[in-house]
């Protein structure tokens, strides 16, 4: 196999993971490779070829990550809740009482993507098994919720 099918291949790697997980650092060493591509496609000795990696990575740090960084907080931005992770990415989401939420912030159940959560009325008043709630808020493993 020829050296700048590698270097291609580490390219596309390095881009597929960078999409999966959002890390600037892929997507510079992912330039640094195609750099490196760049040169193997010359026939140049592999030093060459490490240094374009070197070279292409380290520029991509100095110019293209800050403004990666500026656009993904842009975007963040412009719709806050793309963002939100862990128990904040449930807050907002419409879900359905699996056992009911008994009144005065005794508690009952509800199913989130398959899992099944403690979850007390934000009211006090009672909700019965089947209806449709709001997450409002949580109180470390309890989701706080309101009817719908």
């Amino acid at each position: 196999m020829e050296i700048w099918i590698m270097w291609l291949i580490a390219t596309a790697v390095l881009v597929i993971i960078e999409l999966m997980t959002g890390m600037v650092a892929s997507f510079c060493l992912a330039i640094g490779c195609l750099a490196s591509m760049i040169v193997s496609l010359f026939s140049i000795s592999v030093n060459m070829q490490l240094l374009a990696l070197a070279i292409g990575t380290i520029l991509s740090f100095i110019f293209l990550a800050p403004v990666i960084r500026k656009w993904q907080q842009q975007k963040g931005e412009k719709n806050p809740k793309a963002q939100n992770s862990n128990m904040d990415a449930l807050i907002g989401r419409i879900v359905v009482v699996t056992q009911t939420i008994p009144a005065d912030g005794e508690l009952g159940r509800i199913r989130i993507d398959g899992d099944n959560w403690q979850a007390r009325s934000i009211s006090g008043a009672e909700i019965e098994e089947g209806r449709r709630v709001k997450v409002v808020s949580y109180d470390s493993i309890i989701i706080e919720v309101e009817e719908v």
